[in-house]
């Protein structure tokens, strides 16, 4: 699978990017800026900053590469499919509120989330996830701010966390140790993208030489993430951590 344009995009639009530079929307699109040709979407803002605001993805004339979406649970499904019809490769759906909750509402507006790109061409990480970071791209969708949470350096390393909390605690503490990274991938519910389709990714990456991965619950099949992690072996190391193995432990990923 090719998820090149989650980690390579030459433009991105930040939906939920708010004029409030506190908000998670803001300080994704502040961070998206500084390296990439970005453009704000908030239907209740005229400007963002220095850039004009779009009110949808689709009054966008120019492409597409990637989405990152930072509003609340109900209006995602509705952001998603603006996606699918722009021709949007693929989508970080950071925003919460779904089955994660444990609600039958969130779980409804998850299987809605499936349904949209069924059939389409659009693959989305998430929901519920801390951001994704590359090292080498400069791509970072991680809404804690850096003067909070310090970015590890280039390296060989690629890390991949089903928990967000864990994923960015230990890139603050590699960052501390100066200990490098080639790329970070909070992969949250999995609704969509899941560890499988995220290790065959690793297969052929180029600056990635090593593969972590904390693991609460393998989402996709299991009998693919085996031939996948056998493949992958072959070439790199893979260190996974588990979670959920003591009693204590399996309180703490339900």
């Amino acid at each position: 699978m090719n998820l090149d344009t989650f980690f390579k995009p030459k433009s991105i639009a930040v939906i939920g990017a708010s004029r409030n530079k506190n908000k998670i929307g803001r300080i994704i699109f502040d961070q998206l800026a500084k390296n990439f040709k970005v453009f704000p979407v908030n239907p209740n803002a005229k400007r963002i900053g220095s850039y004009k605001s779009f009110k949808s993805i689709l009054e966008i004339e120019e492409k597409v590469d990637l989405a990152v979406i930072a509003i609340p649970a109900k209006f995602v499904p509705s952001a998603l499919k603006d996606c699918v019809e722009k021709g949007v490769k693929s989508v970080i759906i950071i925003s919460g509120g779904f089955s994660e909750t444990g609600t039958r509402e969130g779980k409804k507006l998850e299987e809605k989330l499936k349904k949209v790109v069924k059939e389409s061409k659009t693959r989305f990480i998430g929901p519920n996830v801390m951001g994704l970071y590359d090292a080498y791209t400069n791509l970072d969708t991680i809404f804690i701010p850096k003067k909070r949470m310090k970015r590890p350096g280039r390296g060989s390393i690629s890390f991949i966390s089903q928990s967000g909390a864990v994923g960015v605690s230990i890139l603050d503490w590699l960052a501390e140790k100066k200990i490098g990274i080639s790329k970070f991938v909070s992969y949250g519910n999995a609704t969509d993208v899941n560890e499988c389709d995220l290790l065959e990714y690793m297969i052929n990456d180029r600056m990635t030489k090593v593969v972590t991965l904390y693991l609460e619950g393998i989402k996709g099949d299991g009998k693919r993430f085996i031939k996948i992690a056998k493949k992958l072996t072959k070439k790199k190391p893979v260190v996974v951590l588990k979670a959920g193995k003591t009693k204590k432990g399996m309180k703490a990923v339900m």
